[in-house]
């Protein structure tokens, strides 16, 4: 039994430990490359900032829209009759 359970243990180390190795990280001293990183980082960052005007842009404009419709005067069909008479008493 011990012997199974210490196979198990060293075969789930194992494979945590490639699967470590597996990451898409690298390392390059390519002065091009980093470069063309730290574009293309430069574009996201960009991209991300129109995003966010935009959209805090169009929520403004429809802040703005809902606020004039509220301002509308409400009618109603029974408020262009006579005016209500308060009961004599």
């Amino acid at each position: 039994m011990n012997r199974i359970s210490l196979m198990l243990v060293m075969s789930l180390a194992m494979g945590g430990a490639y699967a470590q190795g597996a990451g898409g990280t690298t390392v390059s001293t390519d002065p091009a490359k980093a470069a063309a990183v730290e574009k293309h980082a430069e574009e996201l960052k960009t991209r991300q900032a129109q995003e966010a005007t935009s959209k805090t842009a169009s929520a403004q404009k429809s802040t703005h829209k809902q606020k004039a419709k509220a301002k509308a005067p409400a009618t109603h069909k029974s408020s262009t009759g006579k005016p209500a008479t308060a009961p004599k008493s």
